[in-house]
């Protein structure tokens, strides 16, 4: 395993309002890249500090950043702009070594090297993989720097995080010492079984805050946090009560919990604005796990993330643990793509969850509307490889799994038969002889219907007299204090008082409401006299209530009526589903489970505790956890991945695949004299920016912006450059574009036509180019766009592409790969190809591309003026024949810089991540071959140029 070294970064710097400071260096450190940087986070005394693990004895060069918040901008990386970096010469330097070191940098912007009190390390020499030094062992629990660290924690055991929103710990001040016990029912009744199957199988760390209502002060924390440690291997999280508030019941459960389970209220007194403070709360809380999770991560451990309350931790986890195996599990449901699009922050979610390496369902519907608001939200692909759901991100492969959690089997059936439980059904002098009980457990919530089947309840009372004093309602209203539904508690209270008030006598209770917290021993209790389970939510994501009544029902009972949006009512196959809404249809199903037969019930029964003890919790996790442990990226191995939910995307680095900087680039661009510039158009030079235009309109108005375009006509001014923009326009819309630079070359259609520098002269790539295919190719995509709203074909001289970026995404996709297949059946004589790319699909000639077109420029200058400095930049898969091209006709030269416009496997050296870096990697070449450009960025992070002077043009030769 390889070692590494827990860093400790600090450095002093009294901030102004919006600034921050952000740790880049070498590829672990960000790669030089301030948007994909380490962030500190600063204490009282503005020290800016940060933990990252770096490979055991390297060296490692870096430096500070200074940013600016932009438009309180949240994500998981720096964002917003630059402000500078440090000025002083070269660079600052840590040599990797022992268990733990500390770095003190000083004052930002002032370097300390010579420092002796400069690095402090805590442990030399490791003694074992699998063995804690006796040093690191004595080290103690304080602050983020200083938190404890085993290596293979465990005798060697892999290591399990489990990060969730609380604790797994019931946490009590007695006498005024805190007081710690395992909540078995935490994690959704999971956390006990949990913590049994992985028992001599791995070492699970819990990761959460202490479920407690009382403030902790700073000093006890260092106290209770190596006690949770050593007692139950549990890491706290430390959030002060009014943040936690605004986290849990402001964003939460008031944002998203009404979003996921599809129940917004759209009117209520009054229009509500979407609360933007809030969202930054959850991405601080959020952030907060982060760097928890990160200080007691080990090399090789798996992190599995649970529920709705941390869906962008992912993406702060990636930032900082490049390569790590992140599981999202998500207990709710996940809504319709035409729901889910009201929140604001849609994109922002759905990129923290696909920061993760395994995202996991209950149920194929909420998979399905996860997938597609991927595909129409993010434009993204998703497919089905050997039964696994996954979805195309950025180059890799996101794996989605559909699983329903089960329960702990042998918790229930342990306990069946012991004297508590006869006690505690004595305790609820519920009078259950010769009656039929409907049973049923609910929270006090608003979607779990309990007012629709207390009426229900009361209907058939009312319609069906025979039943009075025969069946009796036992419903258990459990509140929740993060649950502020009053009125729905208040409702409940009058409609049960109403029932027993009509049809109650001296010796017939119609419904019995406990409205309180039950115990364990009462709930097996109240199954055990319960002959049919009674659930009727709205809206329910997980409810394993009627697992639990399974197990517990004794022969002869275990019937279920369950509502339809119930997730288990579908995985529970001998269940009646209704839709609580249909008075009709709840009636008829309780007067069902009333008459049926006791032979068949008994058979029902049998074959449901069957099932729940196939699907037990056990079962659920480790499957969960194995395909995360064999889940691997299917392209690239990953050095770096820093995948990002904020504007402009910040993806990922393959090894071998870095971000271009502009320093490497004037640097090598200073030195040469032969320049060769081939530039893609669109996507690349070109892009639409009004950004409420797509499809046909975004195509159509796709130009170089001003700067761009003045960049374009610097570059060409200088003799020692040649420049070419590639693009598969028509040459009637590059002449236009770039009308009045008469020194650019112009390659129309990937080369079919082209213009050399300083000449109007349109020339053919092959003088004799077979386009008697293009009739039919017309006729056949014709035949598809008829069928397709929003799609279109546009005419080329030499291909024809259709477009169906307006159309719906699902059916767009679907078309377009029907298509596909039949232009390659119809168009098997032709000498062409089909190539699909993001919203087209475009038949072409095969001796028609940009790497023809490389190889006919390159021939062109000749031995000669064979260049000395290449820049090729592209955006779309027909870039990726240039990019090919010119490696093949200049292998291993140090002046070659080949670029991707967006992070994506490529046959690219380097990635930009958009069009803007693009302007500002032009621009910077524009200032370093002329010191009359003046080049910056303002306030929202565009670009702005300055020419001074209004530049001459020449011919252009090498």
């Amino acid at each position: 395993m390889p070692y590494k070294t827990r860093v400790r970064f600090s450095v002093h710097y009294k901030p102004q309002e919006g600034e921050r400071v952000v740790l880049v260096g070498e590829s672990l450190l960000g790669g030089w890249d301030p948007f994909r940087g380490i962030e500190l986070t600063a204490d009282a005394d503005s020290n800016w500090h940060g933990v990252v693990p770096l490979p055991i004895e390297k060296h490692f060069e870096y430096k500070y950043v200074l940013m600016r918040d932009v438009d309180g901008e949240i994500s998981s990386q720096p964002t917003g702009e630059v402000i500078r970096y440090e000025s002083f010469d070269g660079n600052r330097a840590v040599d990797s070594s022992g268990y733990q070191m500390t770095v003190d940098d000083g004052e930002f912007d002032a370097e300390n090297a010579s420092d002796p009190t400069r690095v402090k390390i805590n442990e030399q020499v490791f003694e074992s993989p699998i063995k804690k030094s006796p040093a690191a062992a004595a080290m103690p629990v304080g602050d983020a720097g200083a938190a404890e660290l085993d290596l293979a924690e465990g005798g060697g055991m892999p290591t399990l995080m489990v990060v969730l929103y609380r604790l797994p710990i019931i946490a009590r001040k007695e006498a005024g010492k805190w007081v710690f016990r395992w909540d078995d029912d935490a994690l959704y009744l999971t956390s006990l079984a949990l913590r049994k199957s992985s028992e001599g199988k791995a070492n699970l760390l819990w990761v959460g805050v202490i479920d407690t209502q009382e403030e902790i002060p700073e000093t006890d924390r260092a106290d209770i946090s190596r006690e949770l440690k050593e007692k139950f291997n549990c890491v706290p999280v430390y959030i002060d009560l009014k943040t936690r508030d605004q986290f849990y019941n402001g964003f939460c459960k008031g944002i998203l919990w009404p979003i996921l389970h599809m129940t917004v209220k759209f009117w209520d007194n009054g229009t509500v604005t979407f609360d933007r403070h809030l969202w930054q709360v959850y991405c601080a809380v959020n952030r907060k796990f982060s760097e928890t999770v990160v200080e007691h991560y080990t090399e090789g451990s798996m992190v599995w993330i649970h529920d709705y309350h941390l869906m962008v931790l992912p993406t702060y986890l990636r930032s900082r643990l490049p390569g790590a195996k992140i599981g999202f599990f998500l207990h709710t449901p996940w809504p319709s793509s035409e729901l889910y699009r009201l929140l604001p922050v849609r994109d922002e979610i759905l990129r923290g969850l696909l920061s993760s390496t395994l995202v996991g369902f209950h149920l194929f519907d909420y998979a399905r509307h996860f997938l597609s608001c991927c595909v129409r939200l993010l434009n993204l692909e998703h497919e089905a490889r050997r039964g696994i759901l996954g979805v195309q991100y950025a180059g890799r492969h996101v794996m989605v799994r559909v699983s329903h959690v089960g329960i702990y089997p042998a918790r229930f059936t342990e306990r069946l038969g012991h004297p508590g439980i006869a006690k505690a059904l004595e305790d609820l002098h519920i009078n259950a002889q010769g009656k039929f009980i409907l049973g049923a457990i609910d929270d006090i919530d608003y979607v779990k219907g309990i007012s629709l089947k207390l009426t229900a309840f009361e209907s058939i009372l009312t319609n069906y007299p025979a039943y009075r004093s025969k069946v009796t309602l036992i419903q258990v209203a459990v509140p929740k204090s993060s649950k502020r539904e009053h009125a729905v508690a208040d409702e409940i209270v009058v409609i049960a008082a109403r029932i027993n008030s009509m049809f109650g006598t001296d010796s017939y209770k119609p419904v019995h409401l406990i409205v309180r917290n039950i115990s364990f021993d009462e709930r097996i209790a109240i199954y055990g006299i319960t002959n049919a389970l009674m659930l009727t939510p709205i809206r329910d994501g997980l409810n394993l209530i009627p697992y639990e009544y399974i197990l517990c029902a004794p022969e002869g009972k275990g019937q279920l009526i369950l509502s339809e949006f119930t997730g288990c009512s579908r995985a529970i196959v001998s269940a009646l589903r209704v839709n609580p809404w249909n008075f009709q249809e709840v009636l008829s199903a309780i007067d069902r489970v009333l008459q049926r037969d006791p032979e068949e019930i008994k058979a029902r029964h049998k074959s449901d505790v069957k099932y729940v003890l196939g699907h037990s919790t056990e079962n659920w996790s480790s499957s969960f956890l194995y395909d995360l442990e064999r889940a691997s990226e299917p392209v690239h191995k990953l050095t770096k991945l820093g995948i990002g939910f904020g504007m402009g995307n910040r993806l990922l680095e393959f090894e071998g695949f870095e971000h271009l900087g502009s320093a490497m680039v004037v640097k090598q661009f200073k030195s040469c004299s032969k320049r060769l510039f081939l530039l893609d158009y669109d996507g690349t030079l070109a892009i639409s920016k009004n950004s409420t235009l797509k499809g046909r309109m975004s195509h159509a108005w796709a130009r170089p912006d001003e700067f761009v375009m003045g960049c374009i006509d610097q570059l060409t001014s200088s003799p020692l450059n040649v420049v070419y923009v590639m693009s598969g326009r028509t040459a009637t819309i590059l002449e236009k574009s770039f009308e009045g630079i008469t020194n650019v070359g112009l390659c129309a259609e990937h080369g079919f036509q082209y213009q050399n520098p300083g000449s109007t002269e349109w020339l053919m790539l092959e003088d004799h180019v077979d386009l008697e295919w293009l009739e039919v190719a017309y006729e056949v995509m014709q035949s598809y766009t008829e069928r397709t709203d929003g799609s279109y074909v546009e005419e080329k001289s030499a291909g024809l592409v259709w477009h169906y970026l307006d159309a719906d995404p699902d059916f767009g996709e679907w078309q377009a790969k029907e298509l596909h297949g039949d232009l390659e059946d119809v168009m098997s004589p032709f000498p062409v190809e089909v190539v699909s790319g993001s919203g087209w699909l475009q038949v072409r000639s095969k001796s028609l591309n940009k790497g023809k077109m490389v190889e006919k420029i390159l021939e062109r200058l000749g031995e000669a003026g064979k260049p000395d400095f290449v820049m090729c930049m592209g955006d779309d898969r027909t870039d990726e024949d240039m990019f090919v091209s010119v490696h093949s006709a200049l292998p291993g030269s140090e002046s070659l810089f080949t670029c991707t416009v967006g992070v994506k496997p490529s046959n690219a050296k380097f990635y930009l991540r958009n069009h803007d870096e693009v302007s500002h990697i032009l621009a910077s070449l524009c200032a370093a071959d002329d010191s009359q450009w003046e080049i910056g960025m303002n306030r929202e992070g565009s670009l702005q140029k300055h020419l001074m002077r209004s530049q001459s043009t020449g011919d252009k030769a090498f």
